[in-house]
């Protein structure tokens, strides 16, 4: 029988490796706000307190990520936020600012993934309840 912390093994690493790569993303920008803009082939901001503050703000979804990523079961709103959030980020990327694919890509890449680890882990734990 598949115990619900099993269904969710999927999940948890996927939602591990998006609060790793958004802190690791997050400081690159926040410390080489230059260099990071122009890998994604973003304008460069005047001032650059503006890519700073995104970076920063990475970090910080990142970490309000940790509680969906520990316990997806009992933090479900959490869960289905992030899974909402990386859709609009991927959207917002895409459609807002020009088109820029790299960022959009990460982030609807996440957010598949992730819906679907999270439907599939849901789904074997409503499966084993009897």
């Amino acid at each position: 029988m598949q115990t619900s912390n099993d269904a969710f093994r999927t999940f948890r690493r996927v939602m591990l490796a998006g609060i790793v790569l958004n802190v690791l993303l997050g400081l690159w920008l926040w410390w080489w706000p230059e260099s990071f803009l122009a890998l994604i082939r973003a304008d460069l901001a005047a001032p650059l307190t503006w890519p700073r503050y995104a970076g920063l703000a990475m970090l910080v979804v990142g970490l309000l990520y940790l509680p969906a990523a520990l316990s997806p079961l009992h933090n479900r709103l959490v869960a289905l936020l992030s899974i909402l959030f990386r859709g609009a980020f991927a959207l917002f990327f895409l459609f807002a600012s020009g088109l820029l694919w790299l960022p959009a890509l990460y982030e609807g890449g996440l957010a598949v993934l992730q819906g679907v680890s999270f439907w599939r882990g849901w789904r074997a734990d409503l499966m084993a309840k009897p």
